[in-house]
């Protein structure tokens, strides 16, 4: 409902309003003393509330038609739309506002739409319009449009004003008496109240793009992230942390932080420390409790949350899932010590070879003397046959004693014997050869390069080694196919195929200790889609369903406390993927178990994240 009424003359200036539309004090001063120009505090102080930057000049606005577009946008841009007829006073009125003014005159309703719908544009004026053609201005710019005043006629009835702000104006002004005066300032009050509006609009803009931007940052860390109250309850909770703690961001915000940083009197929380002693941690190490897991390592950085005032109102933490780095050490540990094993190895190597140099030049000499020894018999066996036909006594009795040592030494036995003695004592020394060899082979260390390496070979010097530890209870048995050497790490091949031996000896040995009666390692090579298949079967006790969905993961092991570290089969795989193969398993329970690795001829470079 409209309250207020019409502006009445002269002396008297209301402003009709919708709901709670104030008068305005300056505009009723200037009436009320009757002033024939207008004061020029009051001038500052309505140039001061539409935040001009410099004071206002005395008279004289620039005038331009809407379609002259080349003009720059003055400080306070007014769309006029003029009235049919002779002109009057409005334009001179508005002209009195300052030289910082540019009006856009327009004559017709679409021009006017178009020249209001700008946002730079301060104030739309009616000038004499019906309230007709004000609602379909207004309605055709929409919500957007500035505020605006209407210019009734002199002696126009009341009606004609309630019209007009049933149409949509945000005041009126009726030509005569004080018009002039009270035009500007109407102007100008509108104005001020439109800019103050734009501002929070703009501020709200601002604010709502500053809190949208902020959330990006929050939600883009790759982080975890979160924010506490003072009570310890979450407030803030980024998608790293939801998928760091499992659970969904949105559900975390009102719960406690030691839902996830347990905490008790003796030991609080890291968290705790920082909301309660305003102690700061950057880079320390704990634990979190995740439902259905173990112990979660974590790093994390707290820090209190602060006013300008350096009063507490929370905690800030940042914090990363350090499970992979702690795998990582693990197995830079682990090869650290296979690295030291194999130093050692190569050390032991090194020593033996020369030792057994000699120990094998020694042994074929023999046999070379063996050789001439038999020679040397033969003549004496001869000997003995012509002593025999001789009757010479003493020849005859030296010939008896010869005869009995050689029975009682049993000499032939011991001439053959001694025969296959060195024999076998040549080919134990070249089987020992063939070991230092193949140890000092697998303890070189390896290239950081790929290059041309014969898989067989691999597979078989890694199956010579570790045979040694098994021949007396497994049977190795080999299938190696005509396949092409590979581009590949092969110091790195070497360790897969270390651990899957040593993973399936051990697994006969437990199916052994059980009872069973079959101990058999098969190790098959074949060529197959584009690449190299090496298969490595057993019949040991076999893997469990469960046990085959986590055998790569790290750290997962069946074996007893101390027996393994769960690192072997993970690394393995690693090493598989970083070659652009693939390694499976097929097992069952008490059914043995085959792990099968695929190596691709042709491997794709691997990306930045994988290397």
């Amino acid at each position: 409902m409209l309250v207020g009424r019409a502006l009445r003359r002269q002396r008297r200036v209301r402003v009709l309003i919708a709901g709670c539309h104030s008068t305005l004090r300056e505009g009723w001063r200037i009436i009320e003393r009757r002033c024939v120009s207008i004061n020029p505090r009051v001038w500052f102080a309505l140039w001061d509330s539409v935040a001009f930057t410099r004071p206002p000049p005395t008279l004289g606005g620039k005038v331009r038609s809407h379609d002259n577009s080349a003009d720059v946008p003055a400080l306070i841009r007014i769309v006029v739309f003029e009235a049919p007829g002779p002109a009057n006073d409005t334009l001179p009125a508005l002209d009195r506002i300052g030289a910082e003014v540019e009006f856009l005159r327009c004559d017709r309703p679409e021009s006017c739409a178009q020249a209001a719908a700008d946002d730079e544009v301060d104030l739309l004026v009616f000038d004499r319009r019906s309230s007709t053609e004000i609602g379909n201005v207004l309605r055709a710019v929409g919500p957007s449009a500035p505020p605006s005043v209407a210019v009734l006629g002199d002696g126009s009835p009341e009606s004609e004003a309630l019209e007009a702000f049933r149409a949509g104006v945000s005041d009126c002004v009726r030509e005569g008496g004080d018009y002039a005066e009270v035009l500007p300032v109407v102007a100008l009050e509108q104005i001020r109240r439109w800019r103050q509006q734009r501002k929070r609009v703009v501020a709200a803009r601002k604010i709502a793009w500053l809190e949208g931007y902020s959330e990006n940052i929050v939600q883009s860390i790759n982080s975890a992230l979160l924010v506490v109250d003072v009570e310890g309850q979450i407030t803030v909770a980024n998608s790293t942390a939801g998928a760091t703690l499992n659970a969904d961001p949105l559900d975390m915000t009102g719960r406690s932080i030691d839902d996830w940083f347990p905490s008790d009197p003796m030991q609080p929380s890291l968290v705790r420390q920082t909301l309660e002693q305003g102690v700061r941690f950057r880079g320390a190490e704990t634990v979190i409790a995740l439902p259905g897991r173990d112990a979660v390592p974590i790093g994390i950085s707290c820090t209190p949350l602060l006013d300008s005032d350096g009063e507490t109102h929370g905690a800030v933490a940042i914090f990363q899932d350090l499970s992979e780095i702690k795998q990582l050490q693990q197995q830079v540990l682990q090869q650290e010590k296979m690295a030291s094993i194999g130093q050692l190895a190569a050390g032991v190597a090194h020593e033996i070879n020369n030792p057994m140099g000699f120990i094998h030049a020694n042994l074929y000499q023999m046999t070379e003397y063996l050789d001439d020894l038999d020679v040397y018999l033969e003549a004496v066996d001869a000997l003995v046959a012509t002593a025999a036909e001789d009757s010479n006594p003493a020849l005859t009795a030296a010939l008896g004693r010869l005869v009995d040592t050689e029975k009682r030494i049993d000499f032939n036995f011991l001439r053959d014997d001694f025969r296959k003695a060195v024999l076998e004592s040549q080919e134990g020394s070249e089987r020992i050869r063939h070991i230092v060899r193949d140890l000092r082979d697998f303890s070189h260390k390896g290239s950081a390069e790929r290059s041309l390496a014969d898989v067989n070979q691999c597979v078989d010097t890694t199956a010579n080694i570790v045979f040694t530890m098994m021949k007396h209870s497994v049977v190795l048995e080999k299938q190696y196919g005509e396949i092409p050497e590979l581009s590949c790490y092969p110091m790195e091949l070497k360790q897969v195929f270390m651990n899957l031996l040593v993973n399936a000896y051990q697994s006969i040995e437990e199916a052994l200790a059980g009872g069973s009666q079959e101990a058999v390692i098969r190790i098959v090579t074949t060529e197959k889609a584009d690449g190299i298949v090496v298969r490595v079967s057993d019949t040991g006790v076999g893997i469990s369903e469960s046990d085959q969905q986590r055998i790569f993961d790290p750290f997962f092991t069946t074996k007893e406390v101390g027996a393994g570290t769960g690192l072997g089969l993970s690394t393995s795989y690693a090493i598989v993927e970083r070659h652009g193969g693939r390694m499976t398993v097929e097992s069952g329970p008490h059914a043995g178990a085959t792990f099968e690795i695929w190596l691709p001829f042709y491997p794709i470079a691997p990306s930045v994240e994988d290397s």
